[in-house]
């Protein structure tokens, strides 16, 4: 009677670990720039909450009010000025677009490029 081996090797195992270890790891060097995108992106939407449908709303508005949501959520990575606002009629698009640069390992580092637009009814 043959008998047959099962499992892995520890070559396998090594080779396992190895390939998990790195995705885990680059994960929680991407995290918080994820969660600081979350946070630019959840600013523009509250300023669109907070002036949709405003008749009198102006660009400075907004801008003055993105500046104060930054202040608050303790946004960094960039700054009101660096939100590009246009009216289009009587809509206002307010785009936050950015990119950063997570390091990894040595010079192997991962580019993140983040993109964000909301409309804002100014009617």
């Amino acid at each position: 009677m043959q008998h047959r081996q099962r499992g892995m090797t520890f070559l396998g195992i090594v080779v396992l670990v190895i390939v998990v270890g790195a995705w885990v790891y680059s994960a929680i060097r991407l995290t918080p720039k994820y969660l600081e995108y979350m946070r630019v992106a959840a600013t523009l939407e509250k300023v669109r909450d907070e002036h949709n449908s405003d008749p009198g709303v102006s660009e400075i508005m907004l801008r003055r009010a993105v500046e104060r949501h930054f202040d608050i959520e303790m946004v960094e990575i960039i700054t009101s000025r660096d939100i590009e606002i246009r009216r289009e009629g009587g809509t206002f698009f307010m785009r936050a677009a950015y990119s950063d640069t997570v390091p990894l390992a040595g010079n192997l580092s991962f580019l993140v490029e983040f993109d964000k637009t909301v409309e804002v009814a100014a009617r």
